[in-house]
């Protein structure tokens, strides 16, 4: 006979939480257990708790499978882009990258156009994974020649990125976010401008000062031309190693799906890998998997250019799949509706309520370790409590970016904080206080909110409209 129901009580949250948080730090800190390890052992940490209120395993097991199947896109395309990774610079195109920049860029300028061209392939691709892939590690190569500080560097990177995904009408969270919101995707973009255009300003004038200070006099120019001259010494680097980027990016831009377009560059990379560098085609084919090996004469880019592959997105697919499971198990459970039901009786004001709003975000990520469940998670929790405030949904969805999106790379556990450190090769810690774009949103956007500067509202006629509507159609 089925238990009766009960309600998840804020102490029983609290204490599933509280054990979930001690059982993954301890393990990470004093154990040093892999996290997807962790993740997939915290799953058995929610079944007493649900069992307690009367939820059966099959349910907390169907809540969980759930979150994973709409996340799963994203768990296939970071495998899509270790494998064109791979490709890219069997091929040579991450390595033509940064031979190109080294050639072309002075250390004056390079942090300010490395936030320009990160955020200008973001913006044409709408993937800040993508870009941390290629243009992204073609400036971490070109950073380290000009002798620019790695965390510096990377700071630039993760800025152009993360603004060009959340500005782009091609990124999934740019259209999840108005989707669970409420809104359109051009209204969700023209109102991110207000929080994100002045922190992105402020961000590459501070990377321009930043970039005077390590002027022309301090590159070693010696070892620049040392590191294009190894790469030019393994690859060739004519206009032909760029095609398969300029196809990828011509895809994306045409709408088309991520998956197939990543997986088409990759292709191509092998392609060219086997036509244009010499390569055999079972080793080009084969670098999908394990990745590029090599030998480049230079501990610098033997680091940086042997990687890549299916096989080393493996344990990030995996935090991502268990993290995503997790996250739909504490939904189910009720432990994190639980958690914000008790969060939201302090909000009295709308500055308040974004607040709150940034902190589920921040704890969506923290414990479930993916954009997508906290922005699906903070929008369905909040979206009430912003019309109670006769706030329009478009304060919402950028709310949810501003957090959920731009907070996602500062997370050192989270799925985008471990995939932006490995892929740049510069712990969470080291790049995080340059990611000026990442964390003065959030606070920009808590500044609106204790204002009302730009958090537009419904009139009570408009509201009163839009009541109606949604009897009529039942929504």
């Amino acid at each position: 006979m089925e238990k009766e129901r009960s309600k998840m009580t804020f102490g029983m949250a609290s204490l599933c939480l509280g054990l979930i948080v001690a059982v993954m730090m301890i393990g990470i800190l004093v154990y040093k257990i892999k996290l997807p390890t962790l993740l997939f052992l915290c799953w058995l940490l929610v079944v007493p708790f649900a069992k307690k209120i009367g939820i059966p395993y099959s349910e907390l097991q169907d809540g969980g499978f759930e979150m994973i199947r709409k996340g799963f896109e994203a768990v296939v395309i970071i495998l899509a882009v270790g494998a064109l990774t791979g490709a890219w610079i069997a091929s040579g195109t991450v390595p033509g990258l940064i031979y190109l920049g080294l050639k072309i860029m002075s250390p004056t300028f390079f942090l300010i156009t490395a936030l320009f061209l990160c955020s200008i392939v973001s913006l044409a691709t709408g993937t800040s994974w993508g870009t941390l892939a290629t243009a992204g590690l073609a400036c971490m190569g070109i950073g380290e020649g000009l002798g620019i500080p790695a965390g510096m560097t990377a700071g630039a990177v993760v800025c152009g990125a993360f603004f060009g995904d959340k500005m782009s009408p091609l990124s999934d969270t740019t259209n999840m976010c108005p989707a669970v919101a409420g809104t359109d995707v051009i209204t969700h973009i023209k109102h991110m401008v207000y929080t994100t255009g002045p922190t992105y300003v402020l961000s590459a004038i501070i990377f321009l000062v930043f970039g005077f200070k390590y002027g022309s006099g301090s590159a070693d120019m010696g070892s620049v031309q040392g590191l294009m001259d190894a790469i030019s010494g393994i690859f060739k680097v004519g206009f032909v190693v760029y095609i398969p980027a300029i196809v990828v990016i011509t895809l994306l831009i045409m709408r088309q799906s991520p998956v197939t377009s990543i997986l088409i560059g990759a292709v191509l990379g092998v392609i060219v890998a086997a036509l244009y560098q010499g390569q055999t085609l079972n080793y080009s084919a084969a670098t999908l998997y394990t990745g590029f090996s090599g030998e480049f004469g230079n501990e610098f880019l033997n680091n940086l250019l042997n990687r890549g592959g299916i096989i080393s997105m493996q344990e990030l697919a995996t935090i991502m799949i268990a993290g995503l499971g997790l996250g739909g198990m504490l939904r189910v459970s009720g432990v994190l509706p639980a958690i914000v039901t008790k969060l939201t009786e302090y909000i009295k004001s709308v500055g308040v309520l974004v607040v709150n709003t940034i902190v589920i975000c921040i704890l969506g990520l923290s414990v479930g370790g993916s954009m997508a469940f906290t922005h699906v998670m903070a929008g369905t929790l909040m979206s009430p409590l912003f019309r109670e405030f006769k706030l329009k949904p478009e304060n919402l969805s950028r709310v949810l970016e501003d957090a959920g999106t731009l907070v996602a790379p500062l997370i050192p556990w989270g799925g985008s904080g471990v995939y932006t450190a490995t892929m740049l090769q510069v712990p969470t810690v080291v790049y995080a206080p340059y990611c000026f774009v990442n964390y003065l949103t959030p606070i920009v956007s808590i500044i609106y909110g204790f204002t009302g500067f730009s958090m537009k509202k419904y009139t009570d006629e408009e509201l009163a409209d839009l009541e109606r509507k949604e009897a009529l159609t039942g929504v």
